[in-house]
């Protein structure tokens, strides 16, 4: 399979905490790649690390085979990397569809560019809308379009910071625990939509969840971080019973 995104040996201190130490891993395309571990393993700062929120003090990331560490967020988005965040972070006054149009940088935003080629602007705008309703109805949120976004649940808005990150077409979705908060029914609908962004639309997709249930169920790949390092990667199967798995868990007694 194709390595999507390549991470290798990143470090990073905070003061005296080591959060990341000489962490490595893969994504490979077309996949989910869960990242696991203990709270304080350093998965947050990873993956802040990785979509450029925070500079590494050593390492190197290639996404599609280019390096982007040190490059400014908004410059690996352009490249097809997208994020969500532990908290949705939705606009609560704009409406569920102006939520996903934000940060679409269209050719007619000048006032002078859009005199001029109004006929193609209105097109562009025209596709942008049609492919954001798309967006809405896959994740489910296309009937509360034009409802301002403090209006939905907790839940919704998760689906809703999904949804802004689509409208983009990332290769890669960087997912911060997505299933914290979610009720029953909620939480089956967001795994079915991440299996459908792999299978069906050929997204990947990298993980940060605590739930072993769904690591394990929905990960070609899963990454087990301790203290920082990661200590143990390969398939659910080779994971699960793991002894660094067992005693990051469940402590070293544990262990046979």
């Amino acid at each position: 399979m194709t390595i999507l995104l390549d991470v290798e040996r990143i470090s990073k201190r905070f003061g005296g905490l080591q959060a990341v130490d000489e962490a490595s891993f893969t994504v490979e395309a077309n996949t989910i790649t869960s990242l696991i571990g203990p709270n304080g393993a350093g998965k947050t700062t990873a993956f802040n690390i990785v979509s450029g929120f925070l500079k590494a003090d050593s390492g190197r990331i290639a996404f599609r085979g280019r390096e982007i560490a040190g490059l400014e967020p908004h410059e690996i988005a352009a490249m097809g990397m997208a994020r969500t965040f532990q908290d949705p972070r939705v606009f609560p006054d704009m409406t569920v569809m102006e939520n996903v149009l934000v940060g679409v940088r269209q050719k007619g935003e000048h006032p002078l560019w859009a005199l001029l080629r109004g006929a193609e602007v209105n097109a562009q705008e025209m596709r942008i809308r049609e492919k954001a309703q798309q967006i809405l109805e896959t994740t489910g949120l296309i009937d509360r379009a034009g409802e301002r976004a403090a209006s939905l649940s907790f839940g919704e808005q998760r689906f809703l910071s999904i949804a802004r990150t689509l409208i983009r077409d990332p290769d890669i979705i960087l997912l911060d625990e997505p299933t914290v908060g979610l009720d029953k029914a909620t939480f089956g609908s967001l795994i079915d939509l991440m299996a459908r962004l792999v299978k069906t639309d050929g997204k990947t997709i990298l993980l940060i969840e605590h739930n072993m249930d769904v690591v394990m169920s929905i990960s070609a790949k899963v990454v087990l971080m301790v203290q920082g390092a990661v200590v143990a990667s390969g398939s659910p199967e080779e994971i699960r019973s793991h002894r660094s798995m067992v005693e990051a868990y469940l402590g070293k007694r544990h262990v046979a």
